[in-house]
């Protein structure tokens, strides 16, 4: 049996130009490159789908996000090494006024001893602790009576 051979069309195409067009619409079998023989169709294949390329914009926009994050972060960083700077600076000062603090407690109950007061007495204003004890003395109410109506009179008078 002879094989068939393809109908001829009314309408002459070169084999170049047909082979240009199977190559264009992928009915060229990629593993034969071209070896079975030319007058022998083959089956239409489809187009292996092509990866969908990743546009600029999309890239331009990654680059951006990361960008702006970065940025974001490292400003986080510096605020808070700034902050701890901060905080430690308080504390020191904090510590410096406690300090401060007890050498005032300090100094006062220095001054307000009892022998230093006794020895500033003595000193500047010339006041003695007493060499006797002292007595207990009782007052009649009635000379009491009688100084307080000779100081009535005399206020009376000043009016």
């Amino acid at each position: 049996m002879e094989a068939a051979e393809p109908p001829v069309s009314p309408i002459s195409i070169p084999k170049i130009r047909e082979a240009r067009d199977l190559v264009y619409n992928g009915t060229v079998d990629p593993v034969n490159n071209g070896s079975a023989p030319a007058n022998t169709l083959q089956a239409p294949r489809n187009k292996k789908q092509k990866q969908r390329r990743i546009s600029p914009f999309t890239i331009v926009l990654l680059l951006l996000g990361g960008a702006v994050s970065s940025v974001l972060y490292i400003g986080n960083i510096l605020a808070v090494g700034h902050l701890m700077v901060q905080v430690n600076q308080l504390q020191l000062k904090h510590q410096q006024i406690l300090n401060q603090q007890e050498l005032l407690k300090a100094h006062i109950n220095r001054l307000a001893g009892l022998e230093r007061i006794q020895q500033l007495a003595q000193d500047q204003l010339g006041l003695r602790n007493p060499k006797q004890i002292p007595l207990w003395m009782e007052i009649d109410p009635e000379r009491v009576d009688e100084v307080n109506k000779i100081f009535q009179q005399k206020m009376e008078q000043r009016r």
